[in-house]
């Protein structure tokens, strides 16, 4: 890419080569929307990964490295342990690092999933790398405002460096469908069953809903680290409405989400469950079915209530059911919820518009990185 190529241009990352550093989760709907970003704006995506342990996997990353050209390097979701080899690879490059962390490694495995004991000295390392690796990047690429807010005031990294990227959602796959036609009101969740998540709010709302005799069928959808919680919950409070399904492939997802009536968001209380918009409620967006999900700071920075989403307060099980009553009994405000998510998903969530804000970000930091391409 020429260094005074213009954003405007119609691929206006031709002839850039981004490189993908590191052990980043290949499946991670964050890693796979930025790539598919970056290519969509004419950049060449290389891989550089490695799975194996750091020790092993670090000499044989510097070396693939060593031997290859490329403009900018990014550090994706998961890979926070290999910034500072990543920072290594950008500076003999001479090209600018980005570092695209989605969480703090400490908060998620120590604060909010509570699967780290404090003051271990794998929390120490996890503490340790989110600092430096923050440090480190030219450019960290955070979700949300309030998300930053955090980023800045935990690892001291200067406001200026940081940049608000949505999660944005794939609507090569996740499409408009026809509105469901069912006998039954149905809800539907998927996700990995983190704290943050709130399962337990959708488990007790089901039964808030079986008590009022309300006809609503909930299709809850993942496994993880609260998924056997939620099963017990549910027996414990006699649900009989939830139908809990194993994990499925995304596309497949794609039409699970269309055939229900309503899609559900994250409804927990941790903090990080405060700054931050899921990557359901995007998806849900994207298939154009009303979205509810947890009244937070990071929700408000985007959506309306009532207008393009129907937010409520997290971690209550009888609002949340409240919430499933007003929508079911008012089919148009329902649809035009879903239709308005919908226009605001095309604006600003889509693999357009991430394009778009993917190609600003990155177009600027190389063209003013200073130092001249890597000749080809």
């Amino acid at each position: 890419m020429s260094r005074g190529a213009l954003i405007s241009d119609p691929r206006p990352l031709n002839g850039l080569r981004v490189c993908y550093f590191g052990r980043y989760d290949p499946h991670s709907s964050r890693n796979l929307v930025i790539a598919k970003s970056l290519a969509r704006a004419g950049a060449e995506v290389l891989r550089i990964r490695d799975d194996r342990p750091l020790p092993i996997r670090t000499p044989s990353l510097l070396r693939r490295a060593w031997n290859t050209a490329f403009d900018a390097v990014i550090v994706g979701f998961r890979a926070h342990s290999d910034m500072l080899a990543a920072r290594l690879v950008a500076r003999t490059h001479h090209v600018p690092l980005i570092f695209d962390p989605l969480t703090s490694r400490y908060e998620e495995r120590v604060i909010d999933r509570q699967q780290v004991r404090a003051g271990s000295w794998l929390s120490r390392w996890y503490e340790m790398t989110d600092a430096a690796g923050c440090r480190a990047a030219d450019r960290l690429l955070l979700e949300t405002d309030a998300q930053i807010a955090y980023f800045v005031d935990t690892f001291a990294v200067p406001r200026a460096r940081c940049r608000r990227l949505w999660l944005g959602a794939d609507d090569d796959i996740m499409r408009p469908l026809p509105a469901a036609h069912h006998d039954v009101f149905t809800v539907f969740f998927y996700g990995r069953f983190s704290p943050l998540h709130g399962v337990e709010h959708i488990v007790r709302a089901a039964s808030h809903l079986e008590r009022r005799r309300e006809a609503v069928r909930f299709v809850l959808v993942g496994a993880g680290q609260t998924y056997q919680m939620a099963r017990r919950l549910a027996d414990e409070l006699g649900v009989s409405t939830i139908r809990f399904l194993d994990p499925v492939p995304y596309p497949r997802l794609a039409a699970m989400m269309g055939e229900a009536d309503v899609c559900l968001g994250s409804f927990g209380t941790t903090a990080r469950a405060q700054r931050v918009i899921p990557n359901k409620v995007f998806d849900a967006l994207a298939v154009e079915r009303a979205v509810v999900t947890g009244d937070s700071p990071a929700s408000r920075e985007i959506l309306v209530h009532g207008h393009n989403a129907w937010l409520c307060p997290c971690g209550n099980g009888e609002a949340l059911a409240d919430s499933l009553v007003q929508l079911k009994r008012d089919p148009d405000v329902r649809a035009a919820i879903a239709r308005r998510g919908h226009e605001l998903f095309i604006e600003h969530f889509s693999l357009e518009a991430m394009t778009r804000a993917v190609a600003t970000i990155v177009g600027e930091l190389v063209r003013g990185h200073g130092a001249p391409a890597l000749s080809r």
